[in-house]
Formats: structure tokens, C-alpha cells, sequence
């Protein structure tokens, strides 16, 4: 009992009281969690339950509405079937359009009380051209009774309009009457193909049913689809559809529709909400009995619980040690006895040097640095021997024999037994040291060519001009070196220029500088270049060396460059202007045919401001409407008359007066303007055609750079959109160049365009270096053969045969072939001996102005 008794008491006293509840708070946390996580569960699957019901309604609903819109949409086509019936029929033209006829109408009963009984259709009026009812049959009765008056509402007008723009086909609109909907048809009375009736000038009359949606009539119509008690109600704000009613949109206004749901979401809450309810109930139940039962075995863990903390804060306390080490190391940490040798190195040094630590051990630090031989004596002889000391970016090599740096601390410590040593750290600085040593020859020369950039060469420039010494300034810009990026990639084209540098170098041969301004763009600085001669002699020599093929892809690729020169003193003597005065001669070479080199002349200045100020006007001409078309007729020799337009565009310059295509089409093709100005002649040539032009078709030439443009097809669709010009009347006209920029971008945006219904012909063929194999590859419904081959045919045999040949050529390839530059009747008959299919030029017709060409064609296209 003694012994007992002890033993109580120390564990009454060996354990603190607080730690009787450790364990069960650990517990109570995760349950309470797991608890509210299931609460949240459960929320979720109720918000689920009600979703899913909800949406289970609204797609009823919306089935419901579907159906119903298709039960409109049957009985208007159904309606425009009886009307076309009836109405495109020689005998009722005859009957009741020239004259009426009541015993072949009503006793017949072609257009009698059969209407009614049959088909439903209370109202069938004969409405004369001036708006007078000359024949109706009202419930199936024959009355005369004004279709206005009978319905209510006066939709003629808006029925005669709508069949004037349907071209005369049947149509079936809603019409407001009072607050219900009747379906009104209508349709002109023509002879319907019928020959033998002959058709008598003036306006035709018009045919028109009635079906009166009654409520009887409503709720039959959606019972056959499946809606139930489908009935007027109260209007909506407009004609859409809203969960279980529908707005139908008819003449005069709104009519809103209703049905009773089929509630299927209903029948599901029905069924599982109480079914998750109970499951929720047991769920909880279960998990709070499962609490009660951990909280109860947690208590039985505290005593270990407490032992445990006891250790915890005695590895704590040995962490706290290593940590305070830890902390004043920022890479790897050594300890050296008082002859700086290595007595203990810590284990990230093998991780940043690469040697193993016992490997240096007992050998001296100064044998580790490259550079510091002398530390120990240094160490020696400091006024303040106790202070720590810190080299700063001390080189030493490392296992894989590369110089690499770091910064050095070491401190005087009192190692074990009384020993004087030093502990430090050692911070691998490597990478900071590199970058900064790449960031100063990054400020001074090209990454990519290591050329000097454009800093070292203005630096250069500005002090050799200080001398007075004659020196060339050298702009270069390679020509073609952008389709070696785009189908070699980027890394070929970093070759090239990698490769072209060296090749600058070697023609400068140590008399100058080459320096890399930026992309494919370089300068040549020429010292002592009194002598223009001898600037020429390197001009050509770079230009020989640039021409010789480069290496890309496992092939050749070949390249030009275009050079212009400033001299000082002569043109200038400050780097600015010497920059600029070859860069503006330079443009010159490059406008002048590439791959040659031009010197700076005082005019050429004037001219750069000339032809920017050439770019601002045809800017503002595209946006002020100065641009105009001309058309051209083209004959279609087997239907004997023009049956297409050639669209060509004209700038009416306030200055200059008429200016021509090949006066401001390159001009928009340098200065990115094509773009915008080919939207303006499609546009424009889309919406003329199809106001002033029925049943023409139109071609508009577009630049050969615009196909490398793939939102092209978007842009052409955008047109057709918004003239509403059919795409089969729509052609482009491209000429064989376009074929050979980018042959594959063009392929990809010829067909997108091919896809919209619209067509191709190559114009100028003959003229271009493309190969006929792209007659087959590429989506061509024509060619167009250039008017040099037509103007010798009637004096040159040899020229016949050339055509004779081409259009040969043509028909093998199933293409339609049209002669350009007719100008004689005796070439149009030749070539129609030859079997061409249309003709162009002159002689069929001159480009004219829009007037000019309805007034002389205007009858032709309406036929």
C-alpha cells in the first residue's frame, strides 16, 4: 500500500496538468473540420440537387419552346407550298388576274370553300395591282369584303415590299389582330411557266391566305408537338423566348405565348431530396460517434505525449546551436588551425567546388586561392589581429579546372584545448562576376556578331571626326534576309548574319570598323578615305562577298545587300548627319533595284520628303474619297456579250489630276497602305456591282503582297457581307509573281478565299516567272493572257502560234482563257477562231466611269 501510494504521487507530479487535454485538442480540430467539411458536402449536393432541377426545367422549357417555333415554321412553309400552288399557275392568272372568273374560282372550286375546310384558312383574297379586293372567301363563304378591313390591320404595303425583294417568291408573315396572331401569306399571280397563257404587261395581282390563330386552333397546334394548353397571355417587353412563354414577333407588334410546364425537376426533388436528407442525418450521426470514441482514446495518450515534448526540447536546444553556425554562413563553412589548414569543411563545399572535403583536409587555404600566397603573413601583421577580415572575389579553380570566384570571411577563434584557429564561410560569387564582365561587353559590342554595337561606334565616329581625317560612312542592309528567317528559322538567320559579319571584316581588312546597329543593318566606318574610288572598290567587294551563298538548312541560300555612303568632310562633318545622309542614300539603293550601293547627293533629301509627303496624300485620299473606279467590260464569246467588269482604280489627285495604278499601287505596297486601299476597291467595287450591276460579274486586282496576309479571307468575306454581293460574281485577278512570296502562305490564303464561292484568274499570264506547275497546285478558274502577246497576232504568225499555244495550255487545264488588249476586229476574230472565251480591250470596250457603263450596259445586265 506504501509503495502504491508513491508511486501515485509521482505520477501526480511528474506530468504537467495542462497536458491531460494536448491530445484531445489535436483530435477535436480535425474532427470539427472533417465535420464541417461533410456539412459542406452535403450543402453543395443540395445546391447541386437544385441546380440540376432547376436546369432539368429550364431545358423542358426551352424543348417546349424549340417545338413550337417549329410548329410555326411548318405551318408557314405549308402555307407558302398552297400558295405557290395556287398562285404560279397559268389558269389562275388567266382567271383571276386578266379577269375574274367567279364560276372557275368559287363553283370550280379552285379557289373556293375548300380552302376553308381543308386546309383552315378563313381568309383567301385576290387583291388587284391597285389595292382593291376583287375576290375573297371569308369562314368558306364567298363574300367580297376589303382584306384590310376584314383583318383588322393593313399589312399590304409591307407585303408588297417584302415580295419585291424576295424576287417574287411566296412569303408568310405574323400579324398582330387585336391580342391574338393570324398567319398572312402572300404571293404574285403569275403564269407559272405556263406558255400558252400569255402574260399581259403592268404589275401582277396578289394572291393572300389568312390562318386566324385562335385559341382552339393554338392549343391543338402545340398539343400535336407536345405542349400542353398552350394559350395567349400577357405581352412580353419583346420577341424572345422567357422560360415557358414565347414572343412572337408580327406586324404590328408582339404577341406573347404561354404553356404549362412539364416540371420535370419537380418530380426529381420529389424523389431524392428526402433521400439526401436522411442520408445527411445518418452521416452526421455517424461522425459524431466516431468523435466521441478518438476524443475518449486521446486522453490515454497524453503521459507519452509529454515524454515526447521532453526530447523535442532537448533536439531543440541542439538545433538552436547548429543554427546559431548556420547562421553566419552564406555557402559553405570551414575551420583552419592557426596555420590556416583545413580542419573541418562543411558538406556544401563538395556541391560548389566539386573536390571532396577530405581532400583539403590539413592542407593551407593559400594553396586552395590562386592569388592570395601571402594571407597567412598578412593575417600576421594586421593592427587588429582579433577582427574578423573579408576578401572580396578571390579566384580559385575548381575540380573541373574552371576559374571561379568567391568571397572570403575569416575570423580568429579558439578552437578545442586552448588552440588558436580561425573559422569562416566562403560565398561563391561566380555568376555575379561573370555577369558583370557580360554586361560590359554587352554595352560595347553585338551579342550575336561580336561586332561593336552602335555605343562603340558612335564613340569611334565622333572621335576620328574630331581629327579632320576623310572618312566613308557606310550604311548596309542585306537584301532577302527576311525569308531566310521565315522558312530556315531563326537560328539559320542568326548564321547568316553571324557569317556576313566576318565577311565585312574580311573586305574592311583592319582599315575601318564594322558595327551591327540592329536586325540585318550594319555600318562600315572607312578610315582615310580621301580616295571615292577606293569606296567603290569596297563597295563592290562587299557586295561580291554578300552575293557568294550561305549555309542554312542543309543548303544554300542566297542573299544581296544594299549600300549607302556619306563622305566627310564633304557631306557632313558630325556623326548625326553622316548617320542620317547614308541612311537616306541607302533608301535610294534600295528603291533603285537592291544589291548596289549609291552615294549621298544633296537632292536626295528633297526627294525622301517628296515621297513621304506622296504617302500622307494617298493616306488621306483613302479616307477622303478621292479614290474612283473604272470599268471595263469583258466579252463572253460564247454568250455573244459582256457579261463581266474589270474594276480599276484611279486616284483623282487635287494636284497632280489623274493618277494611274502603277503611279501609287508600289508606293502602297512600301508604306503599308495596300491593305487599306485594296478594302476600299473591294468594298466599293462589291456594292456598285450589286446596286448598279445585276447579274455581272466583277473581277478587282489585288497586290501580290496582300497574300501573305491570312486574315486576307476575312477581309473579302467583310466586303461581300456588306454589299451583299454574291461571292460566285466576285473574282480576283493576281498575276504569276504572287505565286512565288511565300509560295505556301499564299496556297493556305488562296484556298480560304476559294472556300467563300469566290474566284481566281491570273492576270498578265505570260508575263511572270512562275512555273506552270502552280496551274494545277493553285485554286485557278482562269488566265488572262497579257496584251503583249495579242498586239502582234494579226502581223506575226509566230505570235499566233504563241497564243494558239497558251490557250491550249489553258484548256488542258480546264481554265477559262481571256484575251487582253483586243483592239481590232480583226484580232477578236482571230482569237475567236482560236477558241478563246472572253476578250478585253479597247476594241470591246474602254475603262469608263460607273454612269457611263449602266447607261451603255444597264440593259444587258438586266436581261
Amino acid at each position: 500500500m506504501h509503495f502504491q501510494a508513491r508511486r501515485h504521487e509521482m505520477t501526480s507530479y511528474a506530468f504537467p496538468p495542462s497536458s491531460d487535454g494536448r491530445a484531445r485538442g489535436l483530435v477535436r480540430k480535425p474532427m470539427m473540420i472533417m465535420l464541417a467539411l461533410l456539412a459542406l458536402s452535403f450543402f453543395a449536393a443540395l445546391s447541386a440537387l437544385l441546380y440540376v432541377a432547376d436546369d432539368l426545367n429550364a431545358k423542358a422549357d426551352a424543348r417546349s419552346g424549340m417545338l413550337l417555333e417549329k410548329a410555326f415554321a411548318s405551318r408557314e412553309e405549308s402555307m407558302r407550298f398552297h400558295l405557290s400552288d395556287n398562285a404560279e399557275w397559268g389558269e389562275a392568272y388567266e382567271n383571276l388576274h386578266r379577269t375574274l372568273n367567279l364560276d372557275w374560282a368559287w363553283r370550280n372550286q379552285n379557289l373556293g370553300e375548300s380552302m376553308f375546310k381543308t386546309f383552315g384558312y378563313e381568309g383567301v383574297f385576290v387583291i388587284a395591282p391597285d389595292g382593291r379586293t376583287r375576290y375573297s372567301v371569308l369562314n368558306g363563304a364567298l363574300q367580297l369584303r376589303a382584306f384590310q378591313a376584314w383583318l383588322g390591320q393593313d399589312p399590304l404595303n409591307a407585303l408588297k415590299q417584302e415580295l419585291q425583294q424576295n424576287e417574287g417568291k411566296s412569303l408568310s408573315r405574323f400579324v398582330r389582330v387585336g391580342d391574338e396572331v393570324a398567319l398572312v401569306g402572300a404571293a404574285w399571280i403569275t403564269t407559272g411557266g405556263d406558255h400558252s397563257v400569255e402574260q399581259t404587261g403592268g404589275a401582277p395581282s396578289l394572291m393572300i391566305f389568312v390562318d386566324r390563330l385562335t385559341p382552339a386552333k393554338l392549343e391543338s397546334a402545340g398539343a400535336e408537338y407536345g405542349i400542353k394548353k398552350l394559350r395567349y397571355a400577357a405581352p412580353l417587353a419583346d420577341a424572345t423566348r422567357s422560360a415557358d412563354r414565347y414572343g412572337v414577333a408580327a406586324l404590328g407588334g408582339v404577341v406573347s405565348l404561354r404553356w404549362q410546364s412539364d416540371n420535370p425537376g419537380g418530380a426529381l426533388l420529389t424523389w431524392l431530396l428526402p433521400l439526401l436528407i436522411l442520408l445527411m442525418g445518418a452521416t452526421f450521426f455517424t461522425a459524431t460517434m466516431l468523435m466521441r470514441n478518438a476524443l475518449r482514446k486521446a486522453r490515454h495518450s497524453d503521459v507519452s505525449t509529454f515524454l515526447l515534448e521532453q526530447s523535442r526540447q532537448a533536439l531543440s536546444a541542439s538545433e538552436q546551436r547548429f543554427r546559431d553556425v548556420a547562421e553566419s554562413a552564406t555557402d559553405w563553412i570551414w575551420e583552419a588551425d592557426a596555420e590556416l589548414r583545413f580542419s573541418w569543411i562543411s558538406a556544401r563545399f563538395p556541391v560548389v567546388t566539386g573536390y571532396h572535403s577530405q581532400d583539403w583536409l590539413q592542407q593551407p587555404l593559400s594553396a586552395f586561392l590562386l592569388d592570395d600566397a601571402d594571407l597567412l603573413q598578412r593575417l600576421r601583421q594586421r593592427e587588429e589581429p582579433g577582427e574578423p577580415l573579408t576578401l572580396s572575389r578571390c579566384r580559385y579553380r575548381s575540380a573541373q579546372q574552371h576559374i571561379r570566384y568567391c568571397n572570403l570571411t575569416l575570423r580568429p577563434v579558439t578552437l578545442a584545448r586552448g588552440q588558436k584557429g580561425y573559422r569562416g564561410t566562403a560565398t561563391d560569387v561566380t555568376l555575379e562576376v561573370e555577369a558583370e564582365a557580360r554586361v560590359r561587353y554587352l554595352s560595347q559590342f553585338d551579342e550575336l556578331t561580336g561586332l561593336p554595337n552602335r555605343a562603340q561606334m558612335n564613340a569611334c565616329l565622333a572621335g576620328k571626326l574630331n581629327g579632320d581625317r576623310p572618312l566613308a560612312v557606310i550604311m548596309i542592309d542585306l537584301d532577302k534576309f527576311k525569308p531566310v528567317n521565315d522558312l530556315y528559322g531563326h537560328a539559320a538567320g542568326d548564321s547568316v548574319l553571324h557569317e556576313a559579319s566576318t565577311r565585312f571584316n574580311a573586305c574592311l581588312n583592319d582599315a575601318g570598323m564594322t558595327a551591327r546597329l540592329g536586325g540585318d543593318e550594319f555600318v562600315m566606318i572607312l578610315f582615310d578615305s580621301a580616295d571615292r574610288e577606293a569606296v567603290e572598290d569596297l563597295c563592290a567587294r562587299i557586295i561580291a562577298a554578300i552575293n557568294l551563298p550561305f549555309a542554312a538548312g542543309g543548303g544554300e541560300v542566297f542573299i544581296g545587300a544594299s549600300l549607302g555612303v556619306a563622305l566627310a568632310p564633304q557631306d557632313a562633318d558630325n556623326p548625326g548627319d553622316l548617320l542620317r545622309y547614308a541612311d537616306i542614300a541607302l533608301y535610294k539603293a534600295k528603291n533603285s533595284g537592291r544589291n548596289n550601293w549609291v552615294f549621298y547627293q544633296r537632292d536626295m533629301g528633297e526627294k525622301i520628303v517628296q515621297r513621304r509627303e506622296m504617302e500622307r496624300e494617298l493616306r488621306e485620299a483613302i479616307q477622303t474619297d478621292q479614290l474612283r473606279l473604272a470599268w471595263q467590260p469583258r466579252y463572253d464569246v460564247r454568250a455573244a456579250r459582256v457579261t463581266a467588269f474589270e474594276a480599276l482604280v484611279r486616284w483623282h489627285h487635287r494636284q497632280h489630276g489623274i493618277l494611274m495604278p502603277d503611279q501609287f499601287i508600289p508606293l502602297a505596297e512600301e508604306t503599308g497602305l495596300i491593305g487599306a486601299l485594296s478594302d476600299w476597291v473591294l468594298l466599293r467595287a462589291c456594292a456598285d456591282a450589286r446596286r448598279e450591276l445585276p447579274g455581272m460579274a466583277v473581277s478587282v486586282n489585288l497586290s501580290a503582297v496582300e497574300f501573305s496576309d491570312k486574315g486576307l479571307p476575312k477581309r473579302i468575306l467583310a466586303a461581300l457581307e456588306a454589299s451583299g454581293l454574291p461571292s460566285s460574281r466576285l473574282e480576283i485577278e493576281v498575276t504569276e509573281n504572287a505565286m512565288l512570296q511565300d509560295p505556301d502562305t499564299t496556297l493556305e490564303v488562296m484556298l480560304a478565299i476559294k472556300a467563300l464561292g469566290v474566284k481566281f484568274l491570273i492576270d498578265d499570264f505570260g508575263t511572270g516567272y512562275a512555273s506552270l506547275n502552280y496551274l494545277r497546285t493553285f485554286p485557278f478558274e482562269g488566265i488572262k493572257i497579257d496584251k503583249s502577246f495579242i498586239f502582234p497576232l494579226s502581223d506575226s504568225s509566230q505570235a499566233r502560234q504563241i497564243v494558239e499555244n497558251m490557250v491550249g495550255l489553258g484548256k488542258a487545264y480546264s481554265l477559262s482563257v481571256t484575251a487582253e488588249g483586243v483592239e481590232t476586229v480583226c484580232q477578236m476574230e482571230q482569237l475567236q477562231q482560236l477558241e478563246c472565251d472572253g476578250l478585253q480591250g479597247y476594241y470591246i470596250g474602254k475603262p469608263q466611269p460607273l454612269a457611263q457603263v449602266v447607261a451603255q450596259y444597264g440593259a444587258v445586265s438586266a436581261s
